[in-house]
């Protein structure tokens, strides 16, 4: 189950602005699994003031549950000042959601004694153990927390800029990646400026950090190859690309320009270097044609235990007594290539005459695409049903119909989406949704005239 964040009205406790922050009461790692890493990176209940762009995190009691490990924690800090009574009567409330919310055959006696913590350290400490997460693993990821803290608060330019060149070397994938979740986390929650402040950091650490630069090196070698997918870009682009994982992760995306001709056009080089003397460069790129064909290989070999997988998840809930619940139970693994292999099944079922297990497939099917509606925040089902309608008729009749919820916050995330698609490479939807946005500001206008 969803449980929705309660609006909360504080004063900015840097210039006393009052402003209402969405705060979590309940985390649950399994229903709302984006929530976890907000919280491991201390941007759980954040926000920014819109007076003064100041950041921070509201310090408020919630529960922590994640039924897969039978984790039930409660935070209670001490700055708070509750009584004991106080206390015990707000894990009672929150305990008894949990449980009301979880069906009777799941509900187990640790719900019943959940853990308490009074610091946010302690309880994040309790979570990544029970992820097996060492204590110097630990470590590392919180040095890796002060350091996103210490970046999101420094504002001046020069002051950032030296502070990523003392920390380059902890600038890693890995924390590149915390900023990638801690915005995925501040979009679900739609704290614009929260998202907006994160993917400038984002985009400096790409262009400051050794980390970063690689990266950008790589995401504009794929978006080269996805603009134009040709053997002979992707040729070009693995010839350039500066590593082995830059390398895969090219043919990752044009594994099916992997054939006869594309492999000629590979040995015509090593042929017209060999003609030009380069025995050097002809060495470099028969290295790489055995790197490609072992890499090939890896991919087929991942791609195969990926599709038997799915087909066993398939196998598995076809005989489970309730679809709906056993859909939800590996929502984790219910992605394209799920729903591929049930298309695929649900085929061959209706070519050999099976009306009954195409209607089981059927009912799969549905309770599938249910189930991934309801853990999409209601922003990003608005935002697919705008990317997917057609302008301008259809978009402003979306529009009109949810004029209610055109609020200033979400228009200005649409424009942020809008700006990640044309950086992503993926213009023509960046356009389409530009346009909607120009609809949206327009009928907004419109609205508050009258």
């Amino acid at each position: 189950m969803r449980y929705n964040p309660t609006p909360t009205a504080i004063r900015c406790p840097f210039c006393q602005t009052p402003i209402s922050v969405p705060v979590h009461r309940i985390v649950d790692a399994v229903d709302q699994p984006e929530l976890k890493p907000r919280l491991l990176s201390g941007q759980l209940n954040a926000f920014t003031c819109p007076n003064c762009r100041n950041s921070g995190a509201l310090t408020a009691p919630f529960m922590y549950h994640d039924a897969s490990k039978e984790l039930a924690l409660i935070f209670l800090p001490m700055e708070t000042g509750m009584s004991n009574a106080d206390q015990q009567r707000l894990i009672g409330q929150l305990t008894q959601a949990v449980i009301n919310s979880t069906p009777p055959e799941k509900r187990k006696a640790y719900l019943l004694q959940p853990q308490q913590f009074f610091t946010l350290q302690s309880l994040v400490d309790a979570i990544l153990g029970a992820d097996g997460i060492t204590p110097e693993m630990i470590q590392t990821q919180q040095a890796r927390i002060d350091l996103l803290r210490r970046l999101l608060e420094t504002r001046d330019e020069a002051a950032f800029e030296t502070l990523v060149r003392e920390s380059d070397a902890v600038i890693d994938d890995a924390f590149i990646q915390l900023v990638t979740v801690a915005m995925a986390s501040a979009q679900a929650d739609r704290q614009a400026d929260e998202f907006a402040h994160l993917a400038t950091v984002r985009t400096r650490l790409l262009e400051l950090s050794s980390a970063g630069k690689k990266i950008k090196a790589e995401s504009d070698l794929i978006n080269s190859v996805l603009a134009n997918p040709t053997r002979e870009n992707l040729l070009e682009a693995l010839l350039k690309a500066p590593d082995s994982d830059a390398r895969e992760a090219l043919l990752a995306v044009g594994r099916a320009m992997l054939d006869y001709p594309f492999f000629q056009q590979l040995t015509g080089r090593i042929d017209a270097a060999k003609a030009d003397g380069d025995a050097a460069e002809a060495a470099r790129i028969t290295e790489l044609r055995k790197e490609i064909l072992a890499l090939r290989d890896k991919l087929d070999a991942q791609a195969q235990q990926a599709l038997a997988q799915r087909a066993t998840i398939l196998r598995e809930i076809m005989v489970s007594e309730d679809i709906t619940q056993a859909v939800r139970a590996r929502i984790s693994l219910i992605d394209d290539l799920f729903l591929s292999v049930l298309t695929s099944e649900m085929q061959a079922a209706q070519q050999a005459g099976d009306a009954k297990t195409f209607e089981r497939l059927q009912q799969i099917g549905n309770a599938a695409v249910q189930a991934i509606q309801s853990r999409q925040p209601p922003e990003l089902v608005f935002l697919n049903a705008l990317l997917s309608a057609e302008y301008p008729n259809q978009t402003r009749a979306l529009l009109e119909r949810n004029r209610r919820a055109l609020a200033p916050e979400l228009v200005e995330w649409l424009e942020m989406v809008a700006v990640d698609l044309r950086q992503d490479g993926r213009q023509e939807a960046s356009d389409h949704l530009t346009k909607v946005v120009a609809q949206a500001r327009e009928l907004m206008g419109a609205t508050a005239a009258g």
